[in-house]
């Protein structure tokens, strides 16, 4: 596995970690804002999803898939 690999391959978790921040309890708080700051919907939280499985995608395809994504 190449660098850029691995690279598409963390971005994939970091951005699953994200789709999945407002579903996590005590993340949000009473406003439905994450960490008090940022204000996640479906569609963020969609577009998070997309993108992770894209990345996730890329890793697997090669290191130029990886460079591409």
């Amino acid at each position: 596995m190449t660098v850029l690999q691995k690279f598409a391959l963390g971005y994939s978790a970091i951005l699953f970690g994200a789709a999945a921040l407002n579903y996590v309890p005590g993340i949000t708080d009473a406003q439905g804002l994450a960490f008090g700051i940022f204000a996640l919907d479906l569609f963020d939280d969609a577009l998070h999803l997309v993108s992770a499985l894209w990345a996730l995608l890329a890793a697997f395809l090669g290191a130029r898939a990886s460079k591409v994504f």
